[in-house]
């Protein structure tokens, strides 16, 4: 038997239609800000509480990453779980650890965990007061190209878990075929030997012309080998700022410490700790301090290495990154920094 698909309209009316409401419904969900007294915790079946600064799940959709929060209490122990997404872990407050694929991690305030795709993981707290981490992941993404995947494990030991999928062995040959398994299977295991956490107090810190002393948290040039997340702290001096800049993808600044505010598009957003700012892609942003005698930390995360990069090839030779011909950035040279740990909680 046949069948024959029949439409009112082509697909021109179709498809442009589909397009114009796709576009309109992220219009109409566009962030600036999220407060974090704004943040609703929730118990889980997880075992720890878990509260949504960006995600659909929250009612404040994304396209690209999402963004939760989460508090373990004293003595407690999640489930073991794993996703077909990256993620990365910020801790703001207490101590814990978490396992990787069975390897334990012990961290503090400021510390920061990569969580791979497809990596078994949990957390704990062994300390007497509880201990609260932000994590940022590009489930979005993976769930808008039909690969976003997770899977509950309980208190299963590590021991008995099933490995990542499993990838193709290299062949011998020289066709199409042999090559794409070959390129494939040496990515994997360059996945496979990405570094896991990076301690504050390992933070290589630099002074950089846009005004602010920065430090990786994760990036490939510090041995992480994501799906394309990175992640920067920036920290402004007491009464700066950073030079004013736009770009093509959309950058959040999660406030860990101090008092500031972002002036994206002419518009002014205050923020504290727990608060996130949004800057959307091709919007003009800048970030001050304001405090005259506190640092104004903040981190920064994007998912540039994957998506930006795709976009910089698809729309070339439009520039994705944009600032002024001379930095309107203030001069550092003779600045007296407060120590970078300056506000770490104990």
């Amino acid at each position: 038997m046949t069948t024959r698909t029949r439409t009112a309209t082509s697909h021109y009316e179709v498809q442009k239609k589909r397009r114009s409401d796709e576009l309109e419904y992220w219009r109409q969900n566009r962030l600036h800000l999220v407060k974090g007294s704004e943040v609703v915790m929730h118990p889980t079946p997880r075992g720890i509480d878990r509260g949504v600064l960006v995600g659909i799940d929250g009612d404040r959709p994304s396209v690209v990453l999402d963004a939760h929060r989460h508090e373990i209490a004293p003595g407690a122990v999640s489930t073991v779980h794993r996703h077909s997404w990256d993620a990365i872990m910020f801790v703001t407050s207490g101590r814990g650890w978490t396992e990787v694929n069975g390897r334990r991690y012990d961290w503090r305030a400021w510390d920061t965990v990569f969580l791979p795709a497809w990596a078994w993981h949990r957390h704990g707290n062994e300390g007497n007061t509880p201990a609260t981490y932000v994590t940022f992941g590009s489930e979005p993404l993976a769930e808008m190209v039909g690969m976003a995947i997770i899977e509950e494990a309980g208190d299963t030991g590590f021991e008995e878990l099933p490995p990542p999928p499993a990838v193709a062995s290299p062949g011998m040959g020289s066709d199409p075929y042999t090559r794409r398994i070959e390129r494939l299977a040496r990515r994997q295991e360059s996945f496979s030997e990405t570094r896991i956490m990076t301690a504050f107090d390992d933070i290589n810190f630099r002074v950089t012309p846009r005004g602010a002393r920065s430090g990786f948290l994760i990036d490939r040039s510090i041995g992480y080998r994501t799906g394309g997340l990175t992640a920067v702290i920036h920290q402004l001096a007491p009464g700066l700022y950073q030079s004013q800049h736009r770009h093509g993808g959309e950058a959040w600044l999660y406030c860990t410490t101090g008092q500031g505010y972002s002036v994206i598009d002419g518009e002014r957003y205050d923020w504290g700790p727990g608060d996130m700012a949004v800057v959307d892609h091709w919007a003009w942003h800048q970030h001050f301090n304001a405090s005259d005698t506190e640092i104004a930390a903040i981190i920064r995360v994007h998912n540039f290495d994957s998506l930006y990069m795709g976009m910089r090839a698809l729309l070339d030779p439009l520039n994705l990154f944009e600032e002024p011909p001379k930095l309107d950035a203030p001069d550092l040279k003779d600045m007296e920094w407060p120590p970078p740990d300056a506000g770490r909680p104990k």
